[in-house]
């Protein structure tokens, strides 16, 4: 009965994974891609969305990273204005 609870936990931990992969897929690709990369290679995308489930970055992390790479980007484009000025 104990083997049959840690399966249990086992197999919602990997459900929860999956969709965390999966909405990770959604943030980042094109859905329509997203569809087909799931109809014609599923277990190639299974894998992949438990993977991005485990050890991706969160939306959080995500938004930080976009965030400080606009403001470096932004940075530049000050430091070249002033270069041609």
């Amino acid at each position: 009965m104990e083997a049959f609870y840690i399966l249990i936990g086992l197999l919602v931990l990997t459900i929860y994974w999956s969709f965390r992969g999966l909405i990770g897929l959604f943030q980042r690709h094109n859905p329509i891609v997203i569809i087909l990369y799931i109809i014609f290679l599923f277990p190639i995308a299974y894998i992949h969305m438990l993977f991005l489930g485990i050890f991706g970055s969160s939306k959080k992390q995500i938004i930080i990273k976009k965030a400080k790479e606009k403001a470096e980007f932004e940075t530049l484009v000050e430091n070249e204005k002033i270069k041609l000025k």
